[in-house]
């Protein structure tokens, strides 16, 4: 992670970031104001990343992407016109165009060929449009710099997203019951109840370790009943190894990082194995690949293949 610096806010920014400022403190937006930002990806939820970024007021936001516009790509940040250059190079005058107060930088190399110096350098690190296997790599490196991870995809109405904040402290205000009074007896109950700061620490974990975690150990029977016929695995593959991810929504309460997959589990395993994803182009022989994968990921989970119907491919 990057030293931390002194930062201060201009007027001109503080006119600019008035209502967040009003919002979570001038503090907080001191914070944002030294963040070095790296963004990996940059289709439309990666799109939607850098607007928001950007438009939050970070010191630097960092586009990483190698691959080239296309036209009808649900980057809104691509002008006709760019279609055919770099993506990141294609984006930038519409990124920046956002909030000129903060630098926009752009790299076209490809993320696999980055070591872990250049990880280092950045206070945050967002990845999108990732084999799984690379955000992995990515995450162990970011916990070994202590930086805070976030990754993600966005498949039509399918998606999903991974956080990993290594450990996070924050402050919950409760209500308790009104005080014993002295002398033993309880307070009425038109007494007004005691709220009281309570201060909390969650410890994430990184990606490797909720890929191997087992949904139907950490929820009870009932639970797992209810959410199997939702749930695929999520599995990677890495010059033949495989590894089996076990992750749902439904593990948030167990401060877990978590997934919630569907039709998503396929795709990105397709991603895995392919190096690309499915195309139109190669419609009846992509579908039958992700069929294939379903029946693969269902056989390991010890579930009927019938559980999901290969039209949700279509």
């Amino acid at each position: 992670m990057v030293a931390k610096e002194e930062v201060t806010i201009s007027e001109a920014e503080a006119a600019l970031y008035d209502r967040q400022i009003r919002l979570w403190g001038l503090e907080a937006q001191k914070r944002l104001r030294a963040a070095r930002v790296l963004l990996i990806g940059l289709g439309g939820l990666g799109a939607e990343i850098a607007k928001n970024l950007t438009l939050s007021g970070i010191k630097s936001l960092t586009l990483l992407d190698h691959s080239v516009a296309v036209a009808n790509s649900a980057n809104f940040l691509i002008p006709l016109e760019n279609v055919g250059k770099n993506v990141v190079e294609a984006s930038l005058e519409r990124v920046q165009r956002l909030n000129p107060m903060v630098d926009i930088l752009t790299d076209t190399e490809n993320v696999t060929a980055k070591n872990e110096d250049f990880f280092s350098g950045f206070d945050v690190v967002c990845a999108t449009r990732l084999p799984v296997e690379e955000s992995i790599r990515i995450n162990a490196i970011c916990r070994k710099h202590s930086i805070p991870f976030y990754s993600g995809d966005v498949f039509g109405f399918g998606g999903f997203f991974f956080v990993d904040l290594l450990e996070h402290e924050y402050s919950e205000e409760v209500t308790v019951p009104a005080a014993t009074l002295k002398d033993g007896c309880t307070a009425k109950k038109s007494d007004p109840s005691e709220t009281k700061t309570v201060k909390h620490t969650l410890n994430y974990i990184p990606l490797q370790a909720a890929f191997e975690a087992d949904p139907s150990s950490q929820l009870n029977k009932r639970s797992w009943q209810r959410i199997k016929s939702h749930f695929i695995t999520m599995k990677s593959t890495d010059l033949g190894s495989t590894t089996v991810a076990f992750v749902s929504l439904a593990l948030a309460s167990l401060a877990l990082a978590s997934l919630y997959v569907d039709l998503t589990t396929g795709l990105l395993m397709f991603r895995s194995q392919m190096k690309r994803d499915p195309e139109a182009a190669n419609r009846q022989s992509d579908i039958a690949k992700l069929c294939e994968i379903r029946d693969h990921i269902l056989h390991e989970m010890k579930l009927d293949n019938q559980m999901v119907d290969s039209g949700i491919f279509e």
